[in-house]
This record gives structure tokens, C-alpha cells and sequence, in this order.
């Protein structure tokens, strides 16, 4: 098997395994090589071949394998939900965008693909102006816990999760992965999903800070050779208010106080322990449900049962 071949199909392995059917674009995008170099000529032929011989089947601008059909039929159902729910995520950025220590606001997971679950949540990664991370974070929830918007068990239609912060002066994103207590050294090879989370971000709200964080996440870059910065769509872009709420460092203090006393239990029990829940001056991590292991380990057995090394 060739070196594009191998790396195509072990990328669209993984986009398999999160229930995703990348566009051409989005298979070349996150296509994962460390070992040996591509060309971007040859890895297009080889799409072609893969359709061609029926080893992967092109529908509706998407590649799946041929046992994989009904990833089709789910994201064209979900499709049909996403308008409303970009909707939402735009009012809720144009909130945070009103906060002068917020700098930039991504959506993640399955909204940013475009085809979330009716029920599902909306799930936020934001950074913050450093010394205001937690007096940001108070202020970002306070009007969705008021409008009871935030995720609980039986409402998380549309919910606002606001659970991923990182500070402007803590962009390198390489602590945050999978350390030894969860799959083995700390490493881009170990935490796929997190590679691909990042490369999957879809920002609405950027005041020029995405190519920081871009920069300072090459170790992520690097695995994925032809791998591009991310670009918002100019329907969904918020541009930066006029108007703006400033927010000083002076009451980082008390906001961390008041927080860390209200967090859940499960909160407390989980913080810093691992990379689940983090929570120190640069990272605000609220994954107590975090499945990136288990996604490494279907990771490798999608592999297997492939014939994939």
C-alpha cells in the first residue's frame, strides 16, 4: 500500500470513528502524516482510485467506506438543524464579543461540522485577555444560567455549554492532552481526537488571535501536512461591537472564589487531577465526560479490522 493511499484511508478511519463523512477538502485538510512526505497531487490521484476501485464511495460531496453508508443519511438528517442552531450560536457570540477580555470564539464538535443532533448542546471554545479568566467566564454564563439555557440532563437542545476558556499568554494547547494517567505520554500520537478537534474549530468571533494560537500548536500541525488555518465563513463572522463591557483583572480574585466554591462536586473531584478538568489562570476545562481515550482505542481497532498499520 502507498504512503498517500495509507494515509487517506487511516484519516478517513478516524472521521469514521466520530461519525463524520469529510467533504474532499476536509479529508486533505486533516490527512495525518508524521512519517514521510506527501504530494498533494498524488494524494488526489489516489482519491480517485479509491472511487474508481469502490474501496471508498463519493455521495453528495462526502467519502465513506461502502460499509459505512448510513453516516450519509444521519448528517443529511441533521443538516436540517443547523441553521437554527447557527443562529444561536451567533446570538451568544455577539454576547461574549461584548466582553473586552474576550478575544476569540470558536464552535466545536458536531456543530461545527454542520449536522449536530437536534438535541444536542452547543459546545464553545473562547480565549480570554490573561489575569481575566474567571471574572470572563462569570460573565459569559451569568445570562444563559439566568435563562436557564445552560446543559442539564433532559435539556440539552440547544444549550449553551461554555466549558473550554484559555488565556492569550497560554495558546500552546500541548498540556491539555491526554497525559499518562488517561492513554500513555502526553503526545499528538496519543490524543488524535484533540488533533482533530483543533483542526475542526470553527471560529465566529476572531480579533486576529487565531493565527497565535495556530502558530503555537505546531506539534498539532505537523501531523497533518497539508493542514490550513481555519477560516470563518463571512455569513457567521461577528465583527467586534463598538460598544464593549470592559473587564478588569482587579476582580479576578473574588470571581475565582465565588466560582470555585459553586463548582459541582464532580467538578472538584475531577480538577487538575488529569486533563479532564482543568482549572489554573491560563485553562478553564469542564470535560468530566471526556471520551478521547475511548476514541484512540476505536481508533486503532477501525485500523485493525482495515488492515491499517
Amino acid at each position: 500500500m502507498n504512503n498517500s493511499r495509507s494515509a487517506l484511508l487511516k484519516t478517513l478511519a478516524f472521521h469514521t470513528i466520530w461519525n463524520h463523512a469529510p467533504t474532499q477538502a476536509e479529508w486533505i485538510n486533516t490527512l495525518e502524516s508524521r512519517d514521510f512526505d506527501l504530494d498533494k497531487e498524488e494524494v488526489l490521484c489516489e482519491i480517485k482510485n479509491l472511487t474508481d476501485s469502490g474501496d471508498v464511495v463519493l455521495r453528495y460531496g462526502r467519502f465513506v467506506f461502502p460499509d459505512k453508508m448510513e453516516l450519509l443519511d444521519e448528517q443529511r438528517n441533521n443538516e436540517i438543524w443547523n441553521s437554527r442552531k447557527m443562529r444561536t450560536a451567533r446570538i451568544v457570540t455577539k454576547w461574549l464579543s461584548h466582553l473586552s477580555s474576550v478575544r476569540f470564539v470558536a464552535l466545536c464538535n458536531t456543530t461545527a461540522h454542520g449536522h449536530a443532533r437536534n438535541n444536542a448542546d452547543l459546545d464553545f471554545f473562547i480565549i480570554t485577555r490573561a489575569g481575566r479568566i474567571m471574572t470572563t467566564r462569570a460573565l459569559a454564563v451569568l445570562p444563559f444560567k439566568l435563562m436557564r439555557k445552560r446543559p442539564t440532563s433532559g435539556h440539552e437542545q440547544d444549550a449553551i455549554c461554555l466549558s473550554y476558556f484559555i488565556t492569550d499568554d497560554g495558546l500552546d494547547l500541548s498540556s491539555h492532552m491526554l497525559d499518562s494517567s488517561d492513554a500513555g505520554p502526553r503526545t499528538p500520537d496519543r490524543d488524535i481526537y484533540f488533533r482533530y478537534w483543533f483542526l475542526s474549530l470553527l471560529p465566529l468571533y476572531d480579533d486576529g488571535i487565531s493565527t497565535e494560537l495556530w502558530n503555537s500548536n505546531r506539534q498539532i500541525i505537523e501531523c497533518h501536512p497539508f493542514s490550513r488555518p481555519w477560516i470563518s465563513p463571512p455569513d457567521l463572522r461577528v465583527k467586534q461591537p463598538k460598544l464593549r463591557i470592559p473587564i478588569s483583572s482587579k476582580f479576578e480574585s473574588p470571581a475565582k472564589n465565588l466560582q470555585t466554591r459553586a463548582f459541582p462536586l464532580q467538578i472538584r473531584d475531577l480538577m487538575n487531577k488529569d486533563t479532564r478538568v482543568m482549572v489554573t489562570d491560563k485553562v478553564l476545562k469542564f470535560h468530566v465526560q471526556d471520551g478521547r481515550a475511548q476514541y484512540l482505542n476505536e481508533y486503532r481497532s477501525e485500523c485493525r479490522s482495515r488492515g491499517l498499520t
